[in-house]
C-alpha cells in the first residue's frame, strides 16, 4: 500500500462538520487533500455503526486502489473511527489516526443522552469495552491522541488519551476549540507529514 497525502477529518457528536474547517484549511496549505465528512444522523441516535459505515464508503471514495489515507477524529469522531479501523477493516487502509478529545474510555455526560449512541459512549459500556479489549489493532496506524486537561465534555478528561500510541496535552480551554486551536492544527500537520517520510 502506498501513503497518499489524503485526510478524513471526522467531527464530533451535533457537529456538521464546521469544527473542523480551520483545520481543513491548514492542511490544504501544508499540501494534503483533506476531506471534511459530514456525518449522517450526527446525534448518534442510531449509534457508530452506520456513521462507522460512512466513513468507509469515503475512504473508498477518495483513495485510489492500493492506497492509505489518514484519520483525524473529533470527539465522538474519534470513536466513529475507531469502529471503522477494528471492526470494519478500516487499519488496511489507513496509516495516520489521530484522535482529538475523543471519549476511549467513554464520558460521564453521555448518560445525559438516552438512545443509542449515547449508550455506547458511556463510561464502562461494552461498546468502548469491546473497542478497547483489541486496541493493538490499531498499532499499524501509528496512533495519537491529543487532549486537554481542562476538558468539561469528556469527563474524566484522562479518557481522551488512548492506551498506546503518541500522547500531546495541550492547555485548550474549551472542548469545542480543540480542533481550531493553532498548536493542535500544528500537531496534526507534524504528524500527518512525519509518517509520509518513514519507510514501510
Amino acid at each position: 500500500m502506498r501513503k497518499s497525502r489524503v485526510a478524513i477529518l471526522i467531527p464530533g457528536i451535533f457537529d456538521r462538520g464546521n469544527s473542523m474547517l480551520r483545520m481543513q484549511h491548514a492542511l490544504s496549505l501544508a499540501g494534503f487533500t483533506a476531506h471534511n465528512i459530514k456525518l449522517k444522523t450526527n446525534s448518534g441516535w442510531h449509534g457508530m455503526e452506520p456513521m462507522a459505515q460512512q466513513l468507509h464508503d469515503l475512504v473508498e471514495q477518495v483513495t485510489r486502489q492500493g492506497e492509505t489515507c489518514a484519520l483525524v477524529g473529533f470527539s465522538m469522531g474519534g470513536i466513529v473511527a475507531r469502529y471503522y479501523l477494528q471492526r470494519l477493516g478500516g487499519a488496511d487502509r489507513v496509516h495516520k489516526f489521530i484522535s482529538l478529545s475523543s471519549p476511549h474510555f467513554g464520558s460521564a455526560w453521555a448518560h445525559l443522552l438516552p438512545y443509542k449512541g449515547g449508550r455506547q459512549l458511556r463510561i464502562g459500556s461494552d461498546f468502548l469495552g469491546d473497542l478497547n479489549s483489541d486496541s493493538g489493532l490499531l498499532e499499524c496506524t501509528a496512533p495519537v491522541s491529543i487532549w486537554t486537561p481542562y476538558d468539561t465534555t469528556i469527563v474524566p478528561y484522562t479518557s481522551s488519551r488512548l492506551p498506546l500510541g503518541k500522547t500531546y496535552q495541550v492547555p485548550v480551554s474549551l472542548h469545542r476549540w480543540v480542533p481550531q486551536n493553532p498548536r493542535v492544527i500544528e500537531i496534526v500537520a507534524q504528524e500527518l507529514s512525519s509518517v509520509l517520510v518513514r519507510p514501510w
